[in-house]
């Protein structure tokens, strides 16, 4: 999508340049079609338009070239790839970002190239899919597209009076169709080669909708905003089972913080508005949550801008699965985290033997892992296995806090129930210490420097992003804080943090090195 004037205006001239070129001509037009069934980004960024008339009130038209941003672009190569594998997969998105421009591109490129192919859109209402005259809808989009691409790449025989009618587009020289549904009868409507959710976490009904689609088609998307945590949308993100894609509005290059800055205070009336349907916050509306969203969108910005690689030795926390979860291991070089690796798998003498290996491979000279439960494995396997020089720490989380000097004075053995919520509080530090630090960087009154050994810096590992934040801490009956157990999260739908686990053990650092800010 073009993003000022002057883009604008050299967007126009080369589409009207190459299209003056191929009008005329029968061999570049078969060219062009080759090319851009094999390239859908640049068919889209050469023949596809959109609509925004909000460009109006600073001088822009409000139809404009439709040129794909570089995460609108990794959005189509990552459908075709869910399509490729027959995948399921899911789509996190703030609101937007043009994921149903992208979405209705795809559908319209399979429609024209793909033969055999047939995409259905469903959504919670008739008039989100399909709406005629209303370019909000899917639909809407996909005839706006249609409409002004060159006549010569419209299906021969084409006449929207025979094959475009309601929530249903028919292409009459390959077959291939796109099609919609809404509320109930999502699922309903045979087989689909592609089938994409819309605003699937404000669905009615998901679960059936779910059953219903899963036999329709083997490739499935559920894209939304976010929408709390007790729906299907939330079970799925956070299965582990599928792949997700993240689409956050520091991505797009037309919003800057300037714009969140504008945006928050518009919707400062209801701030939980702004953390659900732009920063991605699932637990918006849930209180007491240790990390919130927006600390961690600060250390993935502060990473991206720095894109600073993991350099000397590091520590790595362990947290065992048992096959029932994940057994993850997330290594951590100062501030910067590595990517995390993964085994889902009950064997866990494996998993032990492996993240030493792995552990060595990286530069991680000490692992911590969580001792109690599963973890009695570990310490077994490791009385015969050869550490090699790496220091490897059973960690008891349920032990008593370490005698550290708290900021008011007191030990913290006053302020933490056990040792779990005290590590926890030490990562919540790091990730406060970060945001507030993007924050002087970016301007702000309430932004506060720190030096770097305070930062934490995440890598684009969606579910380590995704589960930080929804862990919550309260105080027991004594007043002390303690952080909720894997028990208590599973009553509110919220799997075992896996990744959000083996992360905190990195701030397990026996008695003493705790540093922590006031609550």
């Amino acid at each position: 999508m073009a993003f000022s004037t002057d883009d604008l205006k050299q967007s126009l001239i080369r589409r009207l340049q190459l299209i003056d070129r191929l009008g005329s001509d029968p061999e570049l037009q078969a060219i062009a079609l080759a090319r851009s069934a094999k390239d859908p980004a640049w068919w889209c960024n050469t023949f596809c338009w959109t609509y925004d008339p909000r460009g109006a009130s600073v001088g822009l038209p409000a139809y404009l070239p439709f040129d794909l941003f570089p995460r609108q672009e990794e959005l189509f190569q990552w459908l075709d790839d869910r399509v490729s594998a027959s995948q399921e997969g899911l789509v996190e998105k703030s609101r937007d970002v043009g994921w149903t421009w992208v979405a209705s591109a795809f559908a319209l490129n399979k429609w024209l190239f793909a033969p055999g192919f047939k995409t259905t859109f469903g959504s919670r209402k008739e008039v989100y899919v399909d709406s005629k005259g209303d370019p909000d809808s899917i639909f809407g989009k996909i005839r706006l597209m249609i409409d002004r691409m060159p006549h010569w790449m419209v299906p021969e025989g084409f006449k929207p009076s025979e094959h475009d009618n309601f929530m249903r587009l028919l292409n009459p020289v390959n077959g291939n169709a796109i099609t919609g549904e809404a509320g109930d009868n999502m699922g309903r409507g045979g087989r689909s080669t592609l089938y994409v959710v819309d605003e699937g976490a404000f669905i009615e009904h998901a679960d059936k909708v779910d059953a219903a689609i899963v036999a329709n088609a083997n490739a499935r998307i559920w894209a939304s905003s976010v929408n709390g945590t007790g729906n299907v949308f939330f079970r799925k993100r956070h299965s582990g089972h599928i792949p997700v894609f993240r689409f956050h509005w520091s991505d797009d290059p037309r919003k800057d913080a300037a714009w969140a800055e504008a945006k928050r205070l518009e919707l400062s009336s209801t701030p939980a508005t702004w953390a659900a349907e732009y920063d991605i916050d699932y637990a918006a509306s849930v209180e007491g949550i240790c990390i919130p969203a927006k600390w961690v969108e600060s250390s993935r910005k502060l990473a991206k801008a720095l894109n600073r690689e993991p350099q000397g030795t590091g520590r790595a926390g362990l947290d065992v699965g048992g096959g029932r979860a994940k057994s993850v291991l997330v290594p951590k070089f100062g501030p910067v985290v590595a990517m995390p690796t993964f085994w889902q798998t009950v064997d866990n003498i494996h998993v032990t033997h492996s993240a030493l290996e792995a552990a060595r491979e990286i530069g991680v000279i000490e692992i911590n892992y969580d001792a109690s439960g599963l973890g009695n494995t570990v310490t077994s396997t490791l009385v015969h296995a050869n550490t090699d020089g790496l220091v490897v720490s059973p960690i008891n989380v349920g032990i008593p806090p370490t005698e550290t000097l708290m900021p008011d004075g007191r030990m913290a053995t006053q302020w933490f129930g056990n040792l779990k919520a005290q590590i926890w509080w030490a990562m919540r530090d790091a990730f406060k210490a970060t945001h507030e630090h993007v924050r002087y960087l970016e301007g702000y009154e309430d932004g506060v420097p720190h030096p770097e050994d305070e930062w934490i810096l995440l890598p684009d590992c969606n579910e380590l992003i995704g589960q930080i934040s929804l862990v919550k801490w309260f105080r027991n009956e004594a007043g002390k804080i303690v952080i909720e157990s894997k028990k208590q999260l599973a009553m509110r739908g919220v799997p075992s943090p896996d990744y959000a686990e083996a992360l905190v053990l990195n701030f397990a650092q026996g008695g003493s090195g705790f540093h922590f800010a006031s609550i």
